[in-house]
């Protein structure tokens, strides 16, 4: 996986498109992440597992949208 410099995005700013498929992006590791918390969680109520997924969805997504590839690099499990 390569990763460009920093010197290369320095000064630009993602344009919409770009926002939206890091935070899908971003969503989608979200939802494995959460439901694997459900997993390991089990005894969870409904509404306890679904709050669960929901914020773990949103905070991967937003993180990803915001910071990017660092977002990414830093995530040290996935390697």
């Amino acid at each position: 996986m390569k990763i460009e410099p920093r010197s290369t995005f320095t000064g630009r700013k993602p344009d919409a498109f770009e926002l939206k498929i890091r935070f899908a992006c971003g969503a989608l590791l979200g939802l494995v992440v959460g439901l694997g918390m459900c997993a390991r969680l089990w005894p969870l109520s409904t509404f306890e597992a679904c709050v669960l997924v929901v914020l773990a969805v949103a905070a991967c997504g937003f993180c990803a949208a915001r910071f990017g590839d660092r977002f990414w690099a830093n995530l040290r499990w996935l390697q």
